[in-house]
């Protein structure tokens, strides 16, 4: 497996697809990262938490391009063959 774009893109769509499978109650609600009101602590006193539950959230309105994306990827695997 070789460093070029195609990798970086199959990579990031792995990493956008861990993101997606997070069940905000039963897992991040336990991490406290369902939601920044309820953290139990002011939002300015933990940035980074902050920041992890934007994107997060954020990450959650990519599910149709990324279903779209994964079955790209999906098709052009079985064409062009994975290598």
């Amino acid at each position: 497996m070789g460093f070029s774009l195609w990798n970086i893109f199959k990579a990031g769509l792995l990493l956008t697809n861990s993101i997606l499978i997070l069940h905000r109650k039963r897992f991040l609600a336990r991490h406290g990262l369902d939601d920044v009101n309820n953290m139990g602590v002011v939002p300015a006193d933990r940035p980074f938490q902050v920041q992890a539950i934007g994107l997060l959230q954020a990450v959650q309105y990519l599910k149709l391009p990324v279903i779209a994306a994964n079955i790209l990827t999906i098709v052009f695997e079985l064409l062009l063959g994975g290598g």
